[in-house]
């Protein structure tokens, strides 16, 4: 029989990510008013809690992985249509299209808070999200308490450390600096009538949910 391939440490630390994501998600399959971001985030750093430091730092590294994936103009087209202010002009949604910076970071922790599925599919077409397949809260799309998970579960079990497995993953991966100056998107956001001709579908339901 031919052996298995081991899995390399990347793997392994996708696989630890998308299971503590998932795991402590404790609303699967409840209805999407049941969600609750602070109780996902809090099972989420108990769960890590229960490890070691290395699997701590692999958790946090990946993290900022997923949120540098998740920097594309794309999503940030989609936080515009969920989350900016707009209006209908001659049967068109025009949106205003400011983003802050912290505000985009706090978006992206909330998608990835769905799940690997989602996170896969999201990052393939941002209309998947009104495609029947998910449903979510669209009132509240900010997860900020997920940038603290890995640290928060680190101080549960020692005392007077600070940020320590955010600040040991700065030191041994600084390419993966999600908030830093050198990020740049393929293109930029559109933002105003385009969003409209460019994903009508997500436009209209979003619209219409928003306005309800």
């Amino acid at each position: 029989m031919p052996q298995k391939a081991e899995l390399s440490d990347n793997e392994k630390a996708d696989i630890y990510f998308w299971e503590a994501i998932e795991k402590s998600n404790k609303f699967k399959k409840a209805h999407w008013s049941e969600y609750d971001i602070d109780e996902h985030i809090e099972n989420l750093t108990d769960h890590l809690s229960k490890f070691g430091k290395e699997r701590m730092i692999l958790f946090e590294k990946t993290l900022q992985e997923k949120l540098s994936e998740l920097y594309t103009a794309e999503i940030a087209e989609l936080s515009i249509i969920l989350e900016c202010d707009f209006k209908k002009e001659d049967g068109v949604y025009v949106f205003d299209d400011y983003l802050s910076d912290d505000g985009f970071i706090y978006f992206r922790c909330w998608l990835i808070l769905k799940g690997k599925e989602f996170f896969e599919d999201i990052k393939a077409d941002i209309q998947s999200f009104v495609g029947g397949k998910y449903s979510f809260n669209i009132g509240d799309c900010w997860a900020e308490g997920l940038l603290y998970v890995a640290d928060d579960a680190y101080a549960q079990n020692h005392d007077d450390e600070e940020a320590i497995i955010k600040d040991t993953v700065y030191e041994l991966y600084p390419e993966n600096d999600y908030d830093g100056m050198e990020r740049s998107m393929e293109r930029e956001p559109k933002g105003g009538a385009d969003l409209h001709k460019m994903y009508p579908k997500l436009v209209e339901e979003i619209a219409a949910l928003r306005t309800n």
